[in-house]
């Protein structure tokens, strides 16, 4: 089995980055094949032990397709951040279309069996939207219905997509 796991932020510097590597290794010694995608800024990818260069894709904030720092999904992180409520109009289309064109290309080299995402939030519906009949698994970690709680903005699409299941119809 390939599994695709999809995380918006830094992988070696949050919790829910600790707990997808383990989950990789986990996966990795029950022969299921892995590949990671995570946001990171530039000049920063992380080594991750047991996790091959060629098992990773990056979104590379701080650079000209992304000029922000990694959307943070506490509005503290560990690390320089922008906040997901700042995450409006141009910034927001940029993010969409910066993981989108990462997503796309990665589902069609590793064409995965089963896309596992960390967090209800933009990035999972962004997922949904884009391969509706790829089975998806969730994490939910509470920083994302926090942020689902304070980003008004962001609620309609977060609601559509992260509410489908796979066959859905699109909504007119």
């Amino acid at each position: 089995m390939k599994i695709f796991h999809v995380l918006g932020q830094r992988p070696e510097k949050t919790g829910s980055g600790i707990y997808l590597h383990a989950i990789m290794r986990r996966a990795q010694e029950h022969g299921f094949s892995n590949h990671m995608l995570a946001g990171i800024p530039a000049g920063n990818v992380p080594e991750l032990e047991g996790l091959a260069a060629q098992d990773c894709s990056y979104v590379v904030f701080e650079s000209d397709e992304l000029p922000f720092p990694v959307a943070g999904m506490s509005d503290v992180m560990p690390y320089k951040s922008s906040l997901f409520r700042e995450l409006k109009d141009e910034r927001l289309s940029a993010y969409k279309r910066a993981f989108s064109r990462v997503l796309q290309d990665t589902v069609a080299r590793f064409q995965p069996d089963v896309i596992h995402s960390n967090h209800l939030f933009v990035l999972t519906a962004l997922v949904r939207e884009l391969f509706p009949d790829v089975p998806l698994v969730t994490t939910c970690h509470g920083t994302d219905l926090r942020q689902y709680h304070h980003c008004r903005h962001l609620r309609p699409y977060v609601k559509t997509y992260c509410r489908r299941r796979p066959g859905d119809c699109p909504e007119p």
